[in-house]
């Protein structure tokens, strides 16, 4: 019983309503009043909370707050792996069909049969390994021996047209820097001593003469079998252009009578062959 009344005094106090005013401390005078009960105070309490709780909501739903917290995925975050996702999915695509190219390329220089891809199948199911062959056609036989027997006579070719000279080797030095097409150098230096001689690798007629600021005298000579070679940083020369020479001839000199020998020079030598820079050092014993 003693509790039901405590109860029931504590409901009835907590609808009272109550004056709450504010009085001047120097005169006594009231100068604002409320009247409030302790169950207003709990109502506007909650309010608050759910009217907080709803903001919170429509703000991380509605702005990027989110992602301007560190560490977090927000929407950035998770476009961003989306899309690199997608970017590496396409790369594997491509990866595949670049193998599969190459792939074929190899079986048709090897006289094998390449495989066909099924437009209707897509790229994974390609690298399972889902082909079919293709039917080989005499026309395409014929067609592959052909290009096998020109690929075979043009290396045999260019070979035999810089191997069927006798070359000799441009000036008596140490090869100081070597051919590296990797590098775009496409000759090779070779360091002498004091001042030598330049000779012609083998017979043909001068292209050539001239000089230049950056690379001293420059000679090129034409030989037969659309070969050529280039002398750079000659510190003179002794041959004119459309002047014919023979192997082995003196066309230039690299260094100079000052030079006692104990400061080196380099000769720059290139050797072209159809259009292509070849490397010296595979035809020539420097």
């Amino acid at each position: 019983m003693k509790l039901l009344n405590i109860i029931k005094i504590l409901l009835q106090n907590f609808r009272k309503k109550m004056r709450i005013t504010i009085r001047n401390p120097h005169t006594g005078e009231e100068l604002w009043y409320i009247f409030i009960s302790p169950l207003n105070v709990c109502i506007a309490f909650l309010t608050l909370i759910l009217i907080t709780f709803i903001a919170v909501i429509l703000t991380i739903i509605y702005t990027p707050i989110l992602d301007m917290i560190p560490g977090y995925p927000g929407n950035k975050s998770r476009e961003l792996l989306i899309k690199n996702l997608i970017r590496l999915d396409s790369i594997e695509q491509q990866i595949q069909t670049w193998d599969i190219y190459r792939n074929n390329i190899a079986l048709i220089m090897e006289g094998k049969t390449p495989m066909s891809i099924s437009a209707s199948k897509n790229i994974d199911s390609i690298g399972t390994g889902q082909k079919e062959n293709i039917p080989t056609s005499a026309e395409d036989s014929i067609f592959r021996q052909q290009m096998q027997n020109d690929l075979a006579t043009a290396a045999a070719n260019q070979r035999n047209n810089v191997r069927s000279f006798e070359l000799y080797s441009p000036v008596t030095g140490v090869v100081a820097r070597r051919f590296n097409l990797q590098e775009n150098f496409r000759g090779i230096e070779v360091s002498v001593a004091g001042k030598e001689p330049v000779v012609a690798v083998t017979d043909g007629a001068v292209l050539l003469n001239i000089w230049t600021p950056e690379e001293g005298y420059v000679l090129q000579i034409q030989h037969g079998g659309n070969m050529i070679s280039t002398y750079k940083h000659l510190s003179g020369t002794i041959r004119n252009t459309g002047d014919r020479v023979k192997a082995g001839e003196i066309i230039g000199y690299v260094g100079s009578d000052d030079n006692d020998g104990s400061n080196f020079v380099s000769l720059y030598f290139e050797l072209w062959n159809n259009g292509t820079a070849v490397d010296p050092e595979e035809f020539i014993l420097f």
